[in-house]
């Protein structure tokens, strides 16, 4: 039998990590009934709205509530700050808190002013060694930390876009071994070679569902990146390029797939000939359309230039970039060449 009837957690959740989750766990194992507060605060990296997502996500046993305007975060900013958290929760939470759990010295306080008693969580991070700060700072270093639910909004998505034989296939596997993590293959070469590449129109809305369904399946893997080679906004170019018409199918799928970021290949590498390559007059033009897909529909991109060794190791120091900082990819602040 728990010893209490109610309980409270307060934190800010951004991102929710494995230290989060031993706190709430040990308060679920004192009380009937926890009520997690998620802080709305001002300069939030995260919505406070994906933030309560995570958490419900995670513990739908457990009744999840913000605040409806930012609070003070810091004794210092205001003499009335634990007067107006009074005010706050006791106005926000329906039901008094017997017992107040917090990883934070702030705890004490805190139940102090709501008249509970008080746990003190892993203060010191022995069992969890990790901080929100930490992750922000280095998700990637970091990504075992996190929780599931975080995991899977967090994913650094790479899709390496561009014309044909422009070393997509190549610098997908070669990012892939260098970061460690798995890609996806572009699922229109396996169908062209079983066709011995006489495609059909139909034969597009194949290429994208299982493209599609393989990014798909790749993602519930949850890993940091995910390196992918080419997308949907590419059938529907060579969809153009091939039959002059798009099926509507494709739009479709363009509309579900959202990359952090797309690597555009520029022409600058010899053509190389394949039985999956029909254009070797024209990779400037279409270079030109892949460009004016990504600026139309608003998608952040960089364009890769150089031969070889030079080429990956752009890529590379790209994708270092994109995933050097939680606040910088969330924010959109990669610098774009």
């Amino acid at each position: 039998m728990k010893k209490y009837k109610t309980g409270f957690v307060l934190g800010k959740f951004c991102p929710l990590h494995k230290g989060h989750m031993f706190l709430i766990d040990t308060a679920l194992s004192h009380v009937e009934r926890l009520y997690i507060v998620v802080d709305n605060i001002m300069d939030n990296v995260i919505s406070v709205s994906k933030r309560i997502q995570w958490v419900k996500k995670e513990y739908p046993e457990a009744i999840v509530l913000t605040q409806p305007h930012p609070l003070p975060q810091d004794p210092s900013e205001t003499p009335q700050f634990w007067n107006i958290w009074r005010e706050a929760l006791h106005a926000l939470l329906p039901e008094r808190t017997e017992i107040v759990f917090a990883s934070e010295a702030y705890g004490e306080r805190l139940a102090k002013e709501l008249n509970a008693e008080f746990i003190m969580v892993d203060c010191e991070r022995r069992q969890v060694p990790i901080s929100a700060t930490s992750i922000r700072n280095d998700i990637w270093q970091n990504w075992d930390y996190l929780s599931d639910a975080a995991k899977e909004d967090l994913i650094t998505t790479i899709c390496i876009f561009g014309p044909e034989s422009t070393g997509k296939s190549t610098l997908t596997k070669q990012l892939a071994a260098h970061f460690g993590t798995p890609y996806v293959n572009e699922y229109a070469e396996t169908v062209i070679r079983s066709k011995n590449g006489n495609i059909s129109f139909e034969d597009m809305e194949t290429i994208v569902r299982g493209h599609h369904n393989n990014i798909r399946r790749a993602i519930e893997m949850l890993p940091p990146i995910l390196f992918i080679d080419t997308d949907a906004i590419s059938s529907k170019i060579w969809s153009d390029e091939l039959f002059g018409k798009e099926s509507p199918v494709i739009e479709d799928y363009i509309a579900k797939q959202h990359f952090t970021h797309y690597l555009l290949l520029d022409v600058d590498i010899p053509w190389q000939d394949d039985i999956h390559r029909y254009r070797p007059d024209n990779r400037l033009d279409f270079f030109m359309k892949c460009r004016q897909e990504l600026e139309h529909r608003c998608k952040h991109y960089s364009v890769v230039t150089g031969i070889g060794e030079e080429r990956k190791l752009k890529a590379i120091t790209l994708v270092k970039l994109i995933t050097s900082g939680l606040d910088n990819r969330l924010c959109g602040k990669v610098k774009f060449f």
